[in-house]
């Protein structure tokens, strides 16, 4: 559905003057959070007012991300599949008729509300029942809605399917959709005001304690998910090519097991054939880049400890400085082109293979110099109509070819 997929924001977006943002007007974001009051004692929160985060790009995503606050509202709705009903008109959706079970509907004057699966919510809600997600997805693209409607009834009488069910109401057009089926018992919203807080104010502080400045390169981001690329003032020589510029990658998703995450991304500084500065955004798997993490099922006392974690940042990004400075040495460029060729060839995800024809054209070229080896994978990851977590992934396959030769 098009207004949930991810959007792209770039450094010349920026609203002009935005060099940063007040602290007092950044936790207005999470003023109704359960979690201010332990966020402000971290930090040491004092005279709010006079407290400045310089970071270049946080007051237009802070913009962003209060309007979709104010859009998309999250109704996390406990129900019993036998006060589900099924609806097949158009595409396939969950009607509650259990309103009273949230304060959300007081006074709504609904008596029930139609959800339709965005995202994995239809995998989730099948999943939840004896896995039958593959079944179920069958039935409905063969437009045998009847079969499966006979099988969810009877799945009523069985058992007793409580679960937790997170909603998403478009306030604007007055629509519900289901995002997915989330922990009854342990499930901490770590959502996506709560990443950016936390980062920017986690950056604030280190770069008082340090020689380090950042500001925001760009962000990536729906209503329930977020990476957001600050780089940073760290640059180290690549010997015939550019500089490597320490970025940190701060990624978020309000659903998934690792909710909010600090990764280190090598920002590969070069010039293009105009003499114009570009960067190549790659990244190793986790296990490399990873600087901490704190998943949904983390409480807030140990969540914001394991910011403390973020010490680990320069290390690792000096780790990775000595693996991506060896593209220097880099003789054979033919052989770079030819194992990406492979690796999109025999991709199973399904966005590298809708754009795969598209792919390989920018891969048949002739490459003299590794500046271009950088173009032409910078092209790639930017190719039009790619989606942002195809534009991930790639991130992940070239790091993997450029890098590791394998």
């Amino acid at each position: 559905m098009e207004k949930f997929k991810k959007r792209t924001l770039n450094s010349d977006e920026f609203k002009k003057g935005d060099n940063g943002i007040g602290v007092y007007k950044l936790l207005t974001l999470i003023n109704e959070s359960e979690y201010l009051e332990e966020i402000k004692l971290y930090f040491d929160i004092s005279n709010l007012k006079d407290r400045f985060i310089s970071i270049k790009g946080s007051s237009t995503l802070y913009t962003i991300l209060k309007s979709m606050d104010s859009r998309y509202k999250k109704i996390d709705l406990r129900s019993n599949l036998k006060d589900i009903q099924f609806n097949y008109e158009k595409e396939f959706g969950l009607v509650f008729n259990n309103l009273s079970e949230s304060e959300y509907f007081n006074g709504s004057g609904k008596e029930e509300i139609k959800a339709i699966p965005i995202h994995s919510g239809e995998r989730d809600f099948f999943q939840n029942l004896y896995n039958i997600d593959k079944y179920a997805s069958s039935l409905l693209k063969k437009g045998y809605r009847d079969i499966l409607n006979q099988n969810l009834e009877s799945l009523k009488s069985k058992a007793e399917h409580v679960r937790r069910y997170r909603l998403i109401h478009d306030t604007k057009e007055d629509e519900f959709y289901l995002r997915a089926i989330i922990s009854e018992d342990r499930y901490f919203n770590y959502n996506n005001n709560i990443a950016f807080v936390l980062a920017l104010l986690k950056l604030h502080f280190e770069s008082l304690n340090s020689d380090t400045e950042y500001e925001i390169a760009f962000s990536e981001f729906n209503e329930s998910a977020i990476r957001i690329f600050f780089k940073t003032t760290e640059l180290k020589s690549i010997e015939g090519v550019g500089h490597l510029q320490n970025t940190i990658q701060v990624s978020n998703d309000e659903i998934k097991k690792e909710a909010l995450k600090f990764s280190t991304v090598a920002s590969i500084l070069y010039k293009d054939k105009n003499n114009e500065e570009k960067n190549l955004y790659i990244k190793p798997k986790d296990i490399k880049s990873k600087v901490l993490s704190i998943t949904h099922g983390t409480g807030p006392k140990k969540a914001f400890d394991n910011l403390n974690d973020f010490t680990k940042s320069s290390e690792i990004f000096e780790n990775l400085f000595q693996e991506v400075q060896k593209i220097s040495k880099i003789k054979n460029h033919g052989q770079i082109l030819h194992l990406v060729r492979i690796k999109i060839e025999n991709s199973t995800t399904e966005e590298i293979k809708r754009h795969k024809e598209d792919m390989k054209k920018f891969l048949l070229v002739e490459i003299k110099t590794t500046t271009q080896l950088l173009e032409t994978f910078n092209k790639l990851i930017m190719l039009e109509g790619l989606e942002i977590d195809g534009k991930e992934y790639l991130r992940y396959l070239v790091y993997e070819a450029l890098i590791d030769r394998k």
